[in-house]
């Protein structure tokens, strides 16, 4: 599985390199163009035990206790028989917007959370495209502290990558 710095990092460069301006007008040509850059960037599967790069991968309710399709997954597949349930293997879940508003932004915030609730996801991104806002503030508090959120907007040819990474939430102290 990929360990989160150096994921994040990785992430933020593929993001970075994605500069046709074309793509930054259509959500889908956006995240094909991300695949790409991802797949260029990340380890390629050779052994069964190696994540795989997975796009609009259909959950199932009876199998998966949810029926979204999250934008982009990182994952061992349950099929190739390495795990014993199908919470086990999954690395990151990302969920992307053009534009998002505050209630776009929110829903893809609860496909997250049903990500990390059903299948365990221990790391969740959030990308707006076309912006300056990460909508880092809407982050709901069940994902918070495993959830990064960039935004990425076109400038003069070049990419530019804003990252706020979600906080836990403050324990309460005895007597608050």
């Amino acid at each position: 599985m990929p360990d989160r710095k150096p994921f994040l990092a990785l992430l933020q460069q593929a993001l970075e390199n994605i500069r046709e301006e074309q793509l930054f007008n259509d959500e889908r040509g956006f995240q094909g163009a991300l695949l790409q850059e991802l797949g260029r960037r990340l380890p390629e599967g050779r052994r069964p035990e190696d994540p795989m790069l997975q796009q609009e991968y259909q959950k199932r309710l009876l199998r998966h206790g949810i029926r979204i399709r999250p934008d982009i997954i990182i994952h061992v597949p349950f099929e190739r028989g390495l795990a014993e349930n199908r919470e086990e293997g999954n690395a990151v879940a990302i969920e992307l917007k053009r534009r998002a508003t505050s209630k776009t932004a929110r829903g893809a915030f609860a496909n997250l959370v049903q990500m990390k609730k059903a299948l365990k996801y221990p790391l969740t991104i959030f990308i707006n495209i076309d912006s300056d806002h990460t909508h880092v503030a809407l982050c709901p508090k069940s994902i918070a502290g495993q959830t990064v959120c960039f935004a990425v907007r076109l400038e003069e040819g070049r990419s530019v990558v804003r990252v706020e990474a979600s906080r836990k939430p403050a324990k309460k102290m005895q007597g608050d």
